[in-house]
């Protein structure tokens, strides 16, 4: 059985906490067993592309929007974030070595994300990202 939840945020540093903390509920109701590095992996990782989509993509612009999904399904999360950004050209980032070094400053959220998921990526225009991660049991 699997188990969504939607939603929308203004583009606010300060809807992020609230945001992230509603995920990880509606997430521990699908996969009660869920273990406690899984929680923290996944309440990171969206925090830094929550964050990343505020900041970078809608330019803190409170009148634009982040979307977000987030499934469990077969012993995993999958999730998509969309912000109302122009996006960016991942492909250039990515063959650059963007999962490579968690330690440099600049590009730190994604590459923690990327190195925190089983799979990892954006669309064409680099304005939404998708990301799987497999949950295990406590």
């Amino acid at each position: 059985m699997s188990r969504k939840i939607n939603l929308c945020l203004p583009s606010e540093l300060g809807q992020i906490k609230r945001a992230v903390q509603e995920i990880l509920r509606f997430l521990e109701l699908g996969a009660p067993s869920m273990s406690a590095d899984d929680r923290f992996d996944l309440k990171l990782v969206f925090s830094e592309l929550l964050a990343n989509a505020v900041i970078h993509g809608n330019k803190s612009d409170s009148r634009k929007r982040v979307y977000l999904t987030a499934e469990i399904k077969d012993g995993a999360v999958y999730s998509t974030i969309m912000d109302e950004g122009p996006g960016f050209n991942y492909d250039s980032v990515v063959h650059g070595g963007l999962c490579d070094d968690i330690y440099d400053e600049s590009g730190r959220g994604v590459r923690l994300a990327c190195s925190l998921t089983d799979s990892f990526g954006y669309n064409k225009k680099g304005n939404r990202i998708y990301f799987h991660k497999k949950v295990k049991s406590k």
